[in-house]
C-alpha cells in the first residue's frame, strides 16, 4: 500500500517538474516573441525614416523636373563670390570680406565706416547699398571700381532702424517693416526706398500687424514676407503676399510653425527658409521650401549647425549660409553649403571674422575681383 502511494507521489512529482519546466520554456518562447516583436517594430521604424528620406529625395527630384530653370546647365555654370559685411562682430570691427570660389577661401576688403548691426542690403545699377542698422548712413560699395571702397551715400534715412527687410522688385526698392528706433516702435508699413539726397520712403501699404526680424523675397509679379516678430514680441507663421502694383496685403497658408531671425533664399517658385528660433526661443538648423504659389511646404535636409542671426545666398543651385549665433549663444564664423538635389550639408572654409545680423550678397560672376 505504502509503494502504491509513494509511487504515486513520484509520478505526481515527476509531472509537476515536468509542468514547470514546460512553464519555464513557455515563459522562454513569449521572452523570444516580444524580442522578434521588437526588432519588427524597430525595423519598421528603420523602414519608415528610410521612407520619408526617399519621399523627401523624390519630392525635391520631381522639383528639379518639373520646374527647369530659365538658364540650361545651370549646374555647370560659374559660381559667383560671396561679400559679407557689417553685423554684429567680435570685436567691433567694421569688416567686409569676400569669398572666392576659385581660391576656396575668405578674404578681407576696405572696412566699412560703420558697423550697420541689423543692417539691409540690396545690389542696385551695379552699386551694392547697405541700409540701416542702428544707423541712418547708407554705404555703397561700386562693383564696377577697383579697388572695392566703401563710400558714404549722399542721402541719409530720416530715422535709425534695423531689422527690417529690403527687397528690389522691378528697379523699385521696397522697404518692409523694421524697428524705428527714433519712437522706439516696430513698424507695419512698406514703403519703396526712393534713392534721392534725402532717402525717402514712399509709404505703399501697410500690413496686419507690425513686424521685425522676418523675411522677405520678390517673385516676377509679388513679394512674400514670412514669419517675424510683432509689436508684442510673439514670434509669427504667418505669410503675406503684397501686390506692389496694387500696393495691397494678403494672406497666404501658413508656416509649420512661428520662426524669427531666419535666413531665406529664392530658388525658382520656392522660398527657401533656413534656420532661425521658434517661438519658444530654441535655435534651430531647420530647412523647408514654401512654394508661393501653392504654399505647400517641402522638407529639405536639416543643416550641420543650429544658427539664426544669420545670412544666406545662392548661386545657381548651390545655398550657402553664414554666421549667426548657434545654441550655445556663440557667435560663428562657419559656413555651410548646400547643393539642390543633394542629401547633405557640407562645410565651406570659416570666415575670418565671428559675425551675426550681416548682410549678403551675389557678386557679378564677369566682374574680376582683386583683394586687398
Amino acid at each position: 500500500m505504502n509503494k502504491r502511494i509513494n509511487e504515486k507521489v513520484e509520478t505526481i512529482k515527476n509531472r509537476h517538474d515536468e509542468m514547470k519546466q514546460e512553464q519555464h520554456e513557455v515563459k522562454k518562447e513569449i521572452k523570444d516573441v516580444k524580442e522578434n516583436l521588437s526588432k519588427v517594430n524597430k525595423d519598421v521604424d528603420e523602414v519608415k525614416v528610410m521612407m520619408s528620406q526617399m519621399l523627401e529625395k523624390f519630392n525635391m527630384l520631381e522639383l528639379l523636373s518639373k520646374h527647369p530653370s530659365p538658364t540650361q546647365g545651370m549646374f555647370n555654370t560659374p559660381r559667383e563670390d560671396i561679400l559679407i559685411a557689417a553685423g554684429w562682430l567680435r570685436d567691433a570691427k567694421h569688416s567686409a570680406e569676400i569669398f572666392s570660389w576659385a581660391k576656396n577661401g575668405w578674404y578681407e576688403i576696405s572696412q566699412m565706416n560703420e558697423r550697420h548691426g541689423g543692417a539691409s542690403s540690396f545690389i542696385y545699377n551695379d552699386q551694392l547699398f547697405v541700409v540701416g542698422g542702428l544707423t541712418k548712413t547708407i554705404e555703397t560699395l561700386n562693383l564696377n571700381e577697383l579697388p572695392l571702397k566703401w563710400m558714404e551715400f549722399s542721402g541719409r534715412l530720416l530715422d535709425e532702424s534695423y531689422d527690417c527687410q529690403i527687397v528690389v522688385y522691378q528697379q523699385r526698392v521696397i522697404h518692409i517693416g523694421g524697428h524705428n528706433c527714433v519712437d522706439d516702435i516696430k513698424t507695419s508699413v512698406i514703403s519703396e526706398l526712393q534713392l534721392t539726397s534725402r532717402c525717402r520712403l514712399k509709404r505703399l501699404c501697410q500690413m496686419p500687424q507690425p513686424r521685425v526680424c522676418h523675411g522677405a523675397e520678390a517673385f516676377e509679379d509679388k513679394v512674400l514676407i514670412l514669419g517675424g516678430k510683432d509689436n508684442n514680441g510673439d514670434v509669427l507663421d504667418n505669410v503675406l503676399e503684397f501686390d506692389p502694383k496694387k500696393n495691397e496685403c494678403k494672406e497666404l497658408p501658413s508656416l509649420p510653425h512661428p520662426i524669427q531671425r531666419m535666413a531665406t533664399v529664392r530658388w525658382r517658385d520656392q522660398v527657401v527658409v533656413l534656420g532661425g528660433r521658434d517661438k519658444d526661443g530654441e535655435v534651430l538648423n531647420d530647412v523647408f521650401m514654401y512654394d508661393c504659389k501653392t504654399g505647400k511646404i517641402t522638407a529639405l535636409p536639416s543643416m550641420l549647425e543650429t544658427r539664426y542671426n544669420c545670412c544666406a545666398v545662392i548661386t545657381g543651385n548651390t545655398i550657402v549660409i553664414m554666421g549667426g549665433w548657434n545654441n550655445d549663444v556663440w557667435l560663428s564664423r562657419s559656413v555651410e553649403c548646400f547643393t539642390m538635389g543633394g542629401s547633405t550639408w557640407k562645410y565651406l572654409p570659416s570666415m575670418n571674422d565671428k559675425r551675426c545680423g550681416a548682410v549678403a550678397e551675389l557678386l557679378p560672376s564677369t566682374r574680376k575681383c582683386v583683394y586687398v
